[in-house]
Formats: C-alpha cells, sequence, structure tokens
C-alpha cells in the first residue's frame, strides 16, 4: 500500500452525492463544476473534472461487486491552504493490490494511468468509516493556457 500523500491542511471539502452505478461518473463531472467554483481552486477545472472521472470510473468497475446490494460510493473535493486539490473516492473493497499496475499502466492503459498523465499524484487508504478504501488524486494548481 502507498501511504496518502503529504498535503497542507485542508480548508474546505464539499461532499459528492453519488450513486453506485455506472451512472456515477457523469453525475460527478455535473456537480465538480460547481463546486470547484464554490472552493475556488485557481488550477485548470477540465483536467481536475478528467481526473475525478477517471477515480470514479476506476471505483465503479473495480470497486463495487453485484453480489453486495446496498454499496455506497463516497467522493468528495477539497482544498488545502496551499491551493491544492485533493480528489477523494471511496469504495467498499478494501484492497487495492494492483495499485502500482494501475498507476503506470502495466494493466492496459487508461483508468489511473490517465489521471497521472493530466497531472494527478495517486495515493490510496484504507478508509474504516466505509470498510472500503479512498483512492485520493492530489493535484497542484497551475496556469491554465487561454
Amino acid at each position: 500500500m502507498k501511504p496518502a500523500a503529504k498535503t497542507a491542511p485542508v480548508i474546505r471539502t464539499i461532499p459528492l452525492g453519488l450513486p453506485a452505478s455506472s451512472s456515477a461518473g457523469a453525475r460527478a463531472r455535473l456537480k465538480a463544476r460547481a463546486v470547484l467554483v464554490e472552493l475556488g481552486w485557481p488550477g485548470d477545472r477540465q483536467t481536475a473534472i478528467h481526473v475525478l472521472h477517471s477515480l470514479v470510473d476506476n471505483a465503479v468497475h473495480h470497486g463495487l461487486t453485484a453480489e453486495r446490494p446496498g454499496q455506497r460510493l463516497h467522493a468528495s473535493l477539497s482544498i488545502t491552504e496551499a491551493c491544492e486539490l485533493l480528489i477523494d473516492v471511496s469504495d467498499p473493497n478494501p484492497t487495492f493490490p494492483v495499485f502500482d499496475k494501475a498507476v503506470t499502466g502495466d494493466m492496459g492503459g487508461g483508468g489511473l494511468q490517465d489521471a497521472t498523465q493530466h497531472g494527478a499524484v495517486l495515493s490510496w487508504f484504507v478508509c474504516a468509516e466505509i470498510g472500503g478504501k479512498t483512492v485520493r488524486a492530489t493535484m497542484q494548481p497551475r496556469q491554465v493556457d487561454l
């Protein structure tokens, strides 16, 4: 397990209510637009939305199991004192044995590798609150080319 990236203290977190279904990615994209504005994150919002979608898509495909009814996905966007954006997506599966391979693309590319190619630093940790895990993307603000 890779430890969660160290960040500056979080000053605000806004949860995103997401269904535990294939519609979660689209719902996350819609909600994130407004939340990023509300948080006042000065980074590239379109890239952040893309990274969020990658994490949610990963949680839907690898964190949910058809045999367990009542599963939930949890997602939130947070901003730190250093203007870092934290994108947290939690699912009910507490393991991630191929995390390093997923991040480097050794499993066929796409997904989490795509998030890192967009500048996100990824980590994961067990989330006791939901009995699962959280995958975190940490993004630094950077100038957006207009």
